[in-house]
């Protein structure tokens, strides 16, 4: 599987830019920081987040990722955050401030602050695997310890995703040439999960048997950890004091105080 996946690594180095060739490790620490930094707020935070932009902005306009990929990535794991932040609407109905006459209740800032911070994590995310390859996460995953049933979930859920879909698609077309219409109805929804579940498990089987008769073997040798050079460290420890930085200021507040004070 290792010699599989590391197939396209070199390629995937080779597209050039500053992130493409910086060591994954480095790369899943200042991701990990981020994320945790923007988790941290309060639920009722919303202008503090701001300053946060600024990593999904210059990084991934410098690295020149295509805006309607990344909208179309970012759109298919939005909408569980959309639910999950209307949830909040019936039990905070506290107004926490008017704006222009138009009562804005605490459900409604959690909502926003959720549906940013979603945004925000998940444009980390994003970044992380267009800029690393699935081998070089992988072999770091390995070697900072992660279970190993973990790393090998991970890989064979990136390469075989397509063959569930695959499936799935298949299904749905029989459901519909046999009158069931466009759409899974609701009355039919439960029998097509379960047979999805079992022509699932019943590929998974089967590309299991041929990746052993082609001698794989998830029982890797233990990874050697590559050593952060210099641009690495640097690349982390700019992530880890404006993390920092941001999380201990109000960045916001103090520009809108000086810009009010200059014109004042």
């Amino acid at each position: 599987m290792n010699s599989i996946l590391a197939s396209g690594a070199e390629k995937q180095e080779d597209r050039g830019g500053f992130l493409f060739r910086l060591n994954a490790g480095a790369k899943i620490g200042a991701t990990l920081i981020y994320i945790v930094t923007v988790v941290s707020f309060d639920r009722h935070v919303v202008g503090r987040l701001t300053p946060f932009l600024l990593y999904p902005v210059l990084v991934g306009s410098s690295m020149g990722l295509p805006l309607s990929a990344n909208l179309k990535r970012l759109l298919s794991a939005l909408p569980f955050c959309v639910f999950a932040g209307l949830s909040n609407l019936p039990f905070e109905r506290e107004t926490a401030f008017a704006l222009m006459g138009i009562r804005v209740s605490y459900g409604a800032v959690s909502c926003c602050s959720l549906i940013f911070r979603a945004v925000l994590c998940i444009e980390a995310l994003i970044i992380l695997t267009a800029t690393t390859p699935i081998y070089a996460l992988s072999r770091q995953l390995r070697a900072l310890g992660t279970p190993r049933i973990l790393v090998v979930l991970f890989e064979m859920t990136y390469r075989y995703i397509s063959v569930l879909t695959a499936e799935a698609r298949s299904l749905h077309t029989a459901y519909t040439l046999r009158g069931g219409g466009r759409g899974v109805s609701l009355r039919h929804a439960g029998s097509f999960i379960g047979s999805l579940f079992l022509r699932g498990m019943a590929r998974a089987e089967r590309v299991g048997v041929a990746l052993k008769l082609r001698g794989y073997s998830d029982a890797d040798p233990p990874p050697t950890k590559k050593p952060l050079e210099p641009r690495d460290a640097a690349f982390l420890g700019s992530i880890c004091f404006f993390c920092l930085l941001f999380r201990l200021v109000d960045a916001p507040f103090l520009i809108g105080s000086l810009w009010f004070g200059l014109f004042k």
